[in-house]
């Protein structure tokens, strides 16, 4: 499994090809599909949007097959995809007393994976990717939301929520969403795991916008989440 970090080119068959895997891996889980916050919601896609593409590189396809991801969407003149879909102010405020103060924000969401990559901790190594590639786009500060069943794969890599702010997800109406903040820099020293993690994927994205599969290997590792960068059988996929 290795992972590519890409910018998001709409009209481009890659990542319309990206947009189509991840509504097809919401679908299956019963959720109504958010892809709109990163291809038509022209609130959130006036700004600079990557994303991280996972491939699988065992399933012999030609470069591998697409099995997961994450977008990062940076901030400047449009809204995040949570400032939207929350509707709190709580969250609004938090996020423009950040910017105000100077920070570089940048949104973290969209985390999909295959149905057999559910259940290996894929998310969890794809938050903390995703930091690491954000700091390096820029973002000093990041932030996101996510439904409660989800959060705790989340604070595995690193993410803290505000477990005290709880909110109504309101496209996926009946669940109870937490939102996080987060200072970069705190992310990747919040422990010594997550600096010696960042280390590794500061040093393969040196040479590429890419994270090979020994280090993603590595990194999963460092984290404790060993068994993430291969694909669970479709029996225990969840």
């Amino acid at each position: 499994m290795y992972l590519r970090l890409l910018d998001a080119q709409f009209n481009d068959p890659a990542y319309d090809a990206y947009l189509e895997a991840q509504q097809r891996a919401y679908s299956a889980t019963g959720y109504e599909t958010v892809t709109k916050y990163g291809s038509t919601d022209p609130r959130t896609t006036r700004d600079p949007l990557s994303y991280l593409a996972v491939f699988d590189e065992t399933a012999g396809d030609e470069g591998g097959r697409l099995v997961g991801g994450i977008r990062i969407h940076r901030k400047i003149a449009g809204q995040l995809p949570s400032e939207i879909h929350l509707a709190s102010q709580d969250f609004n405020d938090a996020l423009a007393d950040e910017v105000a103060a100077g920070e570089s924000v940048a949104e973290i969401c969209g985390t999909w994976a295959e149905n057999d990559w559910r259940g290996r901790n894929l998310s969890s190594l794809l938050s903390f990717a995703s930091v690491v590639a954000a700091q390096r786009l820029g973002a000093t500060v990041i932030c996101g939301s996510g439904p409660t069943k989800r959060i705790k794969g989340y604070e595995r890599g690193g993410l803290r929520f505000r477990h005290d702010r709880p909110l109504h997800d309101r496209p996926f109406p009946g669940i109870t969403a937490y939102y996080f903040i987060n200072r970069a820099e705190a992310i990747r020293h919040r422990e010594e795991r997550f600096t010696n993690a960042a280390v590794l994927l500061d040093r393969a994205l040196d040479e590429a916008p890419l994270i090979p599969t020994d280090v993603a290997r590595a990194v999963a590792e460092e984290l404790g989440l060993g068994h993430s960068t291969s694909s669970a059988s479709v029996g225990n996929a969840r």
